[in-house]
């Protein structure tokens, strides 16, 4: 094999992963259209480390309406864990600015 056609073949796989990540990226996307305003405000205050209560106490809801909606949230965007969580917002590039909500 010729140092051309391996380099061929690494060409295409990285093109390869491009793709794949894009799809990946396009599909969570998707998923962060289906949120309600609520929900989208919701993840944006977890995923900046409120607690639910806090969230709650901020947006006027009860702390049982946040867990609904932060699970609604796990639950679409496919996320398993918090941490989980803030990896998708930074992939959608949706995290809130530092101190904006505060």
């Amino acid at each position: 094999m010729t140092l051309q056609a391996i380099n061929s073949g690494v060409a295409l796989e990285r093109d390869r992963i491009g793709r794949e990540r894009d799809s990946q990226l396009n599909d969570l996307r998707t998923r962060y259209e289906l949120l309600s305003p609520r929900e989208r405000k919701v993840l944006k205050l977890a995923s900046a480390g409120l607690l639910n209560k806090q969230i709650g106490d901020k947006m006027k809801l009860s702390e049982v309406t946040v867990q609904i909606h932060r699970r609604i949230v796990m639950h679409t965007l496919g996320a398993k864990s918090l941490p989980d969580l803030v990896r998708l917002v930074d992939a959608l590039g949706v995290a809130p600015r530092s101190g904006a909500m505060t």
